[in-house]
């Protein structure tokens, strides 16, 4: 495991038929859809495989994770370092170790039950103290109030807004960039 936090733990996902079956049941999910990618979006199984089999096999930048709780998988996460042209879109500092990260929880059943709050304060935590984040970035659609509220909880805050950012169901819809600093995270409790 690389994070145990009560009931919720983060482990990295493996190159394994297990791990893909589940990315590819999520990402058939159009309640799951309507969060990522688009309630119209179909996944094949060999394009799950294609994208995340490097990524799980550390091949890649992208440190891809699966989140349990009470020992059933219910969730991605992913991080990474923010590669130069996000740096630059962002305005991140360039000079600092700055990270990105992305998560859904693919279980409806585990929705708004801090599943998913747990899972990005303890990423939150194992960035700052395991990799020497100065910061981290995520950045839901501004619609994605829900998530957008569970950032700030965790100590995110807004940053700007990055218009037509990201393809969605055949549209280009905004995003919400937010960011935490070490500095921030002094400040509040990580738990």
């Amino acid at each position: 495991m690389l994070i145990v936090n009560g009931r919720v733990a983060i482990r990295n996902m493996k190159a394994s038929e297990e791990d893909f079956s589940l990315l590819y049941k999520w990402l058939n999910d159009e309640r799951v859809l309507r969060y990522i990618e688009g309630p119209s979006a179909t996944f094949t199984y060999d394009q799950i495989t294609r994208k995340y089999g490097p990524r799980a096999r550390g091949e890649h930048y992208v440190t891809p994770c699966m989140i349990e709780c009470d020992q059933i998988t219910v969730g991605y996460l992913q991080f990474y370092p923010l590669q130069a042209d996000d740096i630059v879109a962002y305005g991140a500092r360039p000079n600092l170790p700055q990270f990105g990260m992305d998560i859904f929880i693919g279980e409806p059943e585990y929705w708004n039950q801090g599943v998913g709050t747990t899972a990005v304060r303890s990423i939150i935590h194992y960035l700052f103290t395991k990799k020497s984040a100065a910061d981290i970035y995520i950045e839901p659609q501004t619609a994605n109030t829900r998530a957008i509220h569970s950032y700030e909880k965790c100590g995110f805050t807004k940053v700007k807004v990055l218009p037509e950012h990201e393809w969605f169901d055949g549209v280009y819809v905004d995003n919400q960039l937010m960011r935490i600093s070490r500095e921030t995270m002094i400040g509040h409790r990580l738990s």
